[in-house]
């Protein structure tokens, strides 16, 4: 894979299990810690590894976060893993000024980086490709309950947001 291939193939391991603690930086420079601060009902979750790895973030986090723009109780993180290195520390910098200026003030906590680390988080987070984007919905209590890595397919997108909505559903009875 290139990197930009569409994907439906779930990522191996983890649903139904806790989401391993991740420990983060925001662009707002807050300290989050996932599954533990995340906020609401449902919370998705993208991974990054690589800067080029962003577009297929974006393609899962955009739609997503734009089916649910006026629901609460759903959030979208976006995470990027980046080394201890000083490309990695520039990394993470050029991450924080360059989507300061994209995102919206009331999203900048959800925006974050994890320095160093990117073998334990490889190893934590079954990641076998660093060039894709991983991601996973999280249920209230931080289970994941549904994953998925690479580029959005549109029968990929479209069980990502059915899941998230029968996630949701129970709580409002």
């Amino acid at each position: 894979m290139n990197g930009t291939a569409e994907t439906t193939e779930a990522v191996p391991a983890a649903i139904g299990r806790t989401f391993p603690t991740l420990m983060a930086t925001s662009i707002s420079g807050r300290t989050v810690t996932l599954p533990d601060d995340a906020e609401g009902d449902v919370s998705l979750v993208v991974l990054v590894f690589l800067e080029s790895a962003w577009p297929m973030a974006e393609s899962w986090s955009g739609p997503f976060a734009g089916a649910f723009t006026e629901n609460p109780r759903v959030t979208t993180y976006l995470v990027s893993v980046v080394g201890d290195s000083l490309i990695g520390k520039s990394l993470a910098d050029r991450i924080h000024q360059g989507l300061r200026g994209g995102v919206p003030p009331a999203k900048h906590d959800q925006v974050l980086t994890v320095p160093g680390g990117i073998e334990r988080c490889r190893r934590a987070y079954g990641i076998d490709d660093p060039s894709l984007a991983y991601v996973y919905l999280l249920d209230g209590r931080g289970i994941i309950r549904w994953m998925e890595k690479g580029t959005a397919a549109p029968e990929g997108l479209d069980t990502l947001l059915d899941t998230a909505r029968a996630m949701l559903e129970p709580l409002l009875e």
